[in-house]
Order: structure tokens, then sequence, then C-alpha cells
């Protein structure tokens, strides 16, 4: 399309040149190509080729939450949709003064990122295309910005004009010490970052806080615990192992073996015996028994079983359960067991989380998911007081992700029914102490529950 509509422009503008016995201007028009060849790209990721569309999504109006998201999250994923909307708009600032001289200065470029970006989300958000995301649009100013900056640093160096140059220099160096100031302040803090630690307050103005639990005022255990996380290599290793004990061959290397590599989980198949899913930085995984016919894993029977069998049957696949881990029947009808363990400290160990399998109704065991941790005792770090952490949760201070629910509610009067201390997994693999809250309000029963909770992160 892009090549067309340049044909449709530059083929009349040669014959004019020739007509007139001037210049062609190759160059220009080589430009003028590739910008209508990237603005139909750019078309086509940001609106033609979106799926689910008519459904008009909200507006996405706090800057910079993608960045604080990315920074919990600490993940290539997470930091590719800042960074990818940061470059889908570098051609841009690097095409458009090439083709058109106007937009050599800097205002004019400003101008256009800021519309062609604010046109994108616009027509996202009316035509049910995505989120529009203010994010979205700084990420793509400052894109653009960075284009034209590198472009005109390079015609300001053929043009031998120095002190040009220099300040042109000033964005793309400025940008590349923020990038490597952010990888430099996460490697040298001592712990990792928490996915849905606090990133803005929820708004708590007329809330009545109505305390029903007692909270000291002495900080609670300073303990950071810690598990070897999963590395590419160990992860594949015990993959392998997992499968051997099912009886059928696991090399991964065949093509009767589907991996699948993502930012924190591995996941491995032959689509016919078996499906498991690895978390590196847990060491949590999700098993699946395809031998067990389709019909039985989905029906609502399932098989009995008591702890002793079960712990056998973990037993066969490698799993080998914590005795710090209580034995619980989810149901018994759905064959629906677990094992659990809530902060279970003992000698510097901590075993916290679930087992939880299904059995079918022969008793095989076809769905497995260990989320249950055995962590050591890395060293203290000093923690807030549950007092202190109250006064956070008040002040709105709590999770990120149940912020919007809660402005959302309109809350007049709520009621605080229990507070634990519980551990998280935080970006580096640590267990980080975490403040766990039990919320409830006058709507409860409306809502068909008993209540929620969210976190306060522990860590001073």
């Amino acid at each position: 399309m892009g090549l067309a509509a340049g044909a449709a422009l530059l083929v009349p503008l040669n014959r004019k040149c020739r007509r007139e016995g001037t210049r062609f201007p190759k160059g220009q028009a080589a430009a003028i190509l590739l910008l209508l060849c990237y603005l139909g790209g750019l078309a086509a990721v940001t609106f033609m080729d979106r799926m689910g569309g008519g459904i008009r999504m909200r507006i996405q109006l706090r800057p910079f939450l993608a960045f604080w998201e990315a920074w919990n999250v600490f993940a290539l994923q997470a930091w590719l949709n800042p960074l990818l909307n940061i470059a889908m708009f570098l051609p841009l600032g690097v095409l458009l003064p090439l083709s058109v001289k106007r937009f050599q200065r800097w205002y004019w470029m400003l101008a256009a990122g800021a519309g062609a970006s604010f046109l994108i989300e616009a027509l996202q958000y009316t035509f049910g295309r995505g989120q529009a995301d203010v994010d979205d649009l700084i990420c793509n100013i400052l894109g653009a910005m960075l284009g034209y900056c590198l472009c005109m640093l390079a015609v300001s160096l053929k043009g031998k004009r120095w002190k040009c140059a220099g300040a042109y220099a000033v964005l793309p160096v400025l940008s590349i010490a923020v990038l490597a100031g952010v990888g430099l302040a996460y490697r040298l803090q001592p712990y990792g970052n928490l996915a849905d630690a606090p990133i803005y307050a929820a708004n708590t103005k007329g809330v009545e806080w109505v305390r029903e639990c007692v909270l000291s005022n002495e900080p609670g255990p300073s303990g950071v615990y810690w598990a070897e996380p999963f590395t590419k290599k160990s992860c594949d290793a015990f993959a392998v192992e997992f499968i051997e004990r099912l009886g059928v061959e696991a090399d991964l290397g065949s093509p009767d073996v589907d991996v699948n590599y993502y930012d924190n989980i591995a996941a491995y198949t032959d689509h016919r015996t078996y499906s498991l899913w690895v978390s590196y930085k847990d060491c949590s995984y999700h098993y699946t028994d395809y031998r067990v016919d389709n019909d039985l894993r989905h029906i609502e029977k399932g098989g009995t079983g008591t702890e002793r069998e079960l712990r056998s049957a973990l037993e066969k696949l490698g799993i080998d359960v914590p005795s710090a881990a209580s034995f619980v029947v989810v149901n018994r009808e759905k064959g629906e067991y677990a094992f659990r363990a809530e902060s279970v400290m003992e000698d510097g160990v901590l075993t916290d989380g679930e087992l939880a399998c299904r059995a079918a109704e022969d008793g095989v065991l076809f769905r497995v998911d260990n989320v249950l941790s055995v962590s050591t005792l890395q060293g203290d770090a000093a923690v807030i007081s549950p007092e202190e952490a109250y006064h956070r949760l008040c002040a709105g201070r709590f999770s990120w992700r149940d912020v919007p629910m809660f402005d959302e509610l309109s809350l007049k009067r709520v009621r605080v029914t229990a507070s634990d201390l519980q551990y998280l997994t935080d970006s580096k693999g640590f267990r980080q102490p975490v403040y766990s809250f039990t919320l409830s309000d006058d709507r409860d029963a409306e809502r068909g529950g008993s209540g929620w909770s969210t976190f306060v992160p522990a860590l001073a």
C-alpha cells in the first residue's frame, strides 16, 4: 500500500522534473517511500491487525503506570510494553524530517508525533481496537523525538555543525543513561520487587475505617526467605525427570515434544500424554495427565483418596510433600484434595502455599497444581509494624491491583476484620513478608461474598 501510494505521488513528480529540466530528488523520494510504507505498517499494527474489535475499553489516564508496572514485575515482557511503544515511533522521527524539510524543526516534529499518537489512541478507543492509554501517548512522543534527534544528529555531523550535533545528542544520551540507571538500581537493591506492590494510592477520602482486629505496634518477624529459582537449564532438567517418571520419553529436541519459553514460565507438552507448566522464580508447576479420558477430566465426579494414598501417588511423580503441610479435603465428590501450609516456620525453614490435586474416578491423579514452597532464611530485614501497615492501608497505599475496584465501589465504611503476616515471591525469587488485610463492608451480601483481601508490603 505504501509503495502504491508512493508511486502515485512520485511518478508525476519525476515527470515534472524532466519537463522542467530539474534534478529529481532521489534521496527525498526514497525517504517518502519508506515513510509511506512505515505509516501503512503502523496502521496495521495499531489498528487493523487487532482482535476483539467493537468492544470499547476504558481510558487509562495515569501517566507512567506502564513504567511502574514494568519496574514491579521487572521481566522482559513487562518492559516491552513501554519500550516497543517508544521504538514504534522512532522511524517517524527519522523519516518525516528527511521527507519534508519543515519537520526538521523540533516543534513541527513534536506536533506531528503527538498528533499521530493521539489520532491512533482516539481511533482505537472509538472503534474498540484497544485501550486509550496516556502512557502510549508519552512513549510514542518520546520515540518520535528520539528518532528526530538521531536523524538531525547525523545531518549535523555530516554538515560539521558540532554545536547543533551536541544539542541533538542530549535526549538519546539521557534516555540511555536513565535506562541504564534503572537496571543498575534494580541490580544493587538486596531484594526484588513485588508485582502487585502499591503504585498509586486509592481514594480513601470520606471512608470510615473500622478496626475489628488487634494490631501490634511492634514489627513482625523480619526474615526474608530464599529458594533457589529455576534457570532455563535447571528447569529443563526438572521437566525431563518429571516426564520420565510418567513412563514416556522426554526428548526436548524431538518434534513430538512441544516446548515454549516465556519470561517466567516454561511449558512442556506432547499433546497426548501430559502438559507441564513450570515457573522459574518460585519453582511452582501445573501438571495435567492427558492419558486420563477427557470426559473423566471434566465431569463433576472424582475419585476418593486418603492422605496416605495421595502422598504415595504424589511420591510416584517425584513430588515430596513437606510434613508441615496439612491435608485438606476440598471436595470429595469431585476428587479435589490439597496439602496446605500457611507460613509455617520451623528452624529457619518457611513452608508456605498449597499443593492442589485432582483424582479421577479410578483414583489416578490427573492434575497437580503445586505452589507449595519450601524456603530457607536468607537474612533479616527491617519491617514495619501491623499498626503502621494499617495506617498505610487507610491512606490507600495497598496493592495497586485492588485500587480500581476500591475506587469504583465508592465505599463509605470499611471494616478491617483480620490481619496476617504472609509471604510473596518477589522478582528476584525471595519470599518477602507482607501484611494481608481482610476487608468487609455493608454490601458483602449483595456481592455474594464475605469480604475481600489486599496487602501492604511489610519491608520498611
